[in-house]
């Protein structure tokens, strides 16, 4: 495989991230919004999905001037043991270049399906790279969710984020496997210890593309540990997939299954 990383330099290879609010706080609202994942080659081969992270979000924006829309179930609701399942919808639109100045990425978030639209929120992120070279990519994030929020996500406060991801190729024999790392922190990201109350903290995001569609993602809060995958199909590039469970060891008993699927567009 050729490096694929080595057209970023002049911004002309299609890429895009996953984007997830901080695991904590995407597990309180059960909301999640994810975009196209997928690195093109120059000559338009060497397609390779984007490591996507489970659980944490991503300073990596989708391309200016593109969109996306998700749909999101989880199991049970907030992680709390009787809720029911439920799901989520989402979608937002990215605009800005984050290498000549600043991506603006706008996004509403519908946070229960069982009664459509009688709850949601707004959330605006923001991204600018810091370096670009044949080999990695650094770029810098910041987020606000839960703006504007009607009906039950009222309930819960405005949250904002700051983070830094770096993305790196490792060589392998069987060529080059990417790799992002994320780290940030936010004032509604960790669960204290006995799962009532959530507040500011640190969080950390690994994610690895362990083939050419399919992609391994972990993140942790201070109190909480999350894991799962990302992964498309061949014949539609647009379309991502990705389960996992937040809070695995069910440290603060919040233990909770999501599957999303999301189109770009």
């Amino acid at each position: 495989m050729k490096p694929i990383f080595k057209t970023l330099t002049a911004f002309a290879v299609l890429f895009a991230t996953t984007f997830f609010a901080p695991g904590a706080f995407a597990q309180a609202t059960g909301a999640s919004r994810e975009g196209p994942t997928q690195i093109t080659g120059p000559d338009g081969r060497d397609t390779r999905r984007f490591p996507s992270i489970f659980g944490s979000p991503s300073a990596f924006p989708s391309p200016g001037g593109t969109g996306f829309a998700g749909l999101n179930y989880v199991n049970p609701r907030e992680g709390i043991e009787g809720n029911g399942a439920d799901g989520d919808d989402g979608a937002g639109y990215t605009i800005g270049n984050p290498v000549e100045n600043v991506s603006v990425t706008f996004g509403v978030a519908i946070t229960s399906l069982q009664d459509f639209a009688d709850s949601g929120s707004f959330s605006v992120s923001a991204a600018r790279a810091v370096s670009i070279t044949q080999q990695s990519l650094t770029f810098v994030g910041a987020s606000a969710g839960n703006l504007g929020a009607w009906g039950d996500a009222q309930e819960s406060p405005e949250s904002y984020a700051a983070y830094i991801s770096h993305l790196r190729a490792l060589p392998t024999g069987a060529g080059e496997i990417p790799v992002q790392f994320t780290i940030g922190y936010g004032d509604e990201t960790t669960f204290d210890e006995d799962g009532e109350t959530i507040g500011e903290g640190a969080f950390v995001g690994l994610g690895v593309g362990v083939a050419q569609n399919f992609s391994l993602g972990v993140s942790a809060t201070e109190t909480q540990l999350n894991a799962g995958v990302g992964f498309g199909i061949p014949e539609l590039p647009s379309v991502s997939v990705s389960m996992g469970v937040f809070d695995i060891t069910n440290n603060v008993e919040r233990r909770q299954f999501s599957l999303g699927v999301s189109l770009g567009f």
